[in-house]
């Protein structure tokens, strides 16, 4: 392989900001199932500058920069960006760095993205404590316990999940009357804690369908009327124009309960023009697109909670959501 995939750091001299920064590569490397590298502009080792000419040596000649900045400082224009003489973000460029031809692509430093910001609301927001600084929607608690539980034991047999896990699959088995699903739902490994910090940082939901919106304990979004106009023009189903529409605004949790284009077109934003989405819940039902959009979210980078093959129902979608809505609130969780 000749990129190297690179993550820049201000650098510390502190071993807690290095074993912090590697986790954060670690996660990256783990999504990804490539090699990253972590390196830093100063303090600590390995250096970027030292690194790229160990990589050169290697045969290695495309690079791609993470920058781990929080804005656009020296540090990003000059002392790294400015070494191999380019000042443009998300895109290929040629340039020299010690008498080599390089190619190299630069992310751009963290602030304006709107993760960023609502993740530090959110962290602010907790020590100010104002019960009502977020919009919730009252929940009515209408649960079936006796049947929860009795779902609960038969799901823990099959599975052997526990926890969290648990909790969601057996409310989608209770929502379908069907304990078969609990073999086909996928959860990622960060996708409950993505999607409930998302909700508490202020993250809005949409919906595919107006169904999957009327049966969520939460504000959600749905542009289904909005899209004739915009679907004809693109030539896309009025659910998938609908979700470009909402994520068009800002980033949104993504909840798809009908339609697979509507789940494509979320997975197109995110892949091919960088669209931020925290978490995808997906149970389009169906025997063309389904399986195959559904198995393509699995292979991304989002955190994502799955009802794998032909099942699925825009009621599971739901009863996953108001799981995730359940604990963004405090509730058994």
């Amino acid at each position: 392989m000749d990129t190297a995939i690179i993550i820049i750091t201000h650098g510390s001299r502190r071993n807690t900001f290095v074993e912090d920064m590697e986790g954060v590569a670690k996660y990256i490397e783990d999504k990804l199932q490539i090699p990253v590298y972590l390196s830093h502009n100063e303090f600590t080792e390995p250096n970027w500058r030292n690194l790229v000419s160990s990589l050169l040596e290697k045969g290695i000649n495309k690079f791609i920069f993470a920058l781990a900045f929080l804005g656009r400082g020296n540090h990003v224009a000059k002392d790294i960006m400015g070494s191999f003489g380019v000042n443009e973000f998300y895109k290929w460029e040629e340039a020299q760095y010690e008498g080599r031809k390089v190619k190299v692509y630069f992310t751009r430093p963290l602030a304006d993205s709107p993760l960023v910001k609502l993740s530090l609301l959110y962290r602010i927001s907790s020590a100010v404590r104002k019960d009502n600084y977020f919009n919730f929607l009252e929940d009515p608690e209408e649960i079936e316990e006796n049947s929860m539980e009795l779902s609960r034991q038969k799901v823990r047999e099959i599975t052997g999940k526990d926890g969290e896990e648990l909790e969601i699959i057996s409310r989608a088995v209770y929502a379908s009357g069907n304990l078969e699903i609990a073999r086909y739902i996928y959860i990622s490994k960060d996708a409950i804690e993505m999607g409930v910090s998302a909700l508490k940082s202020g993250v809005g939901i949409l919906t595919d369908v107006k169904m999957v919106k009327a049966g969520l304990r939460w504000n959600a979004e749905n542009y289904l009327d909005d899209a004739v106009e915009l679907a004809k023009k693109l030539k896309i189903t009025r659910t998938a124009a609908g979700i470009r529409i909402g994520l068009s605004k800002e980033p949104k949790i993504v909840v798809i309960g009908n339609s697979p284009t509507a789940l494509v077109e979320a997975i197109k934003m995110h892949e091919e023009e960088g669209v931020e989405i925290p978490l995808i819940v997906a149970t389009p039902p169906g025997f063309t697109n389904a399986v195959e959009a559904k198995e393509k979210l699995i292979s991304t980078d989002i955190p994502c909670i799955v009802l794998r093959g032909n099942y699925g129902g825009s009621n599971i979608a739901v009863s996953i959501m108001n799981e995730i809505i359940r604990y963004a609130r405090g509730k058994n969780g």
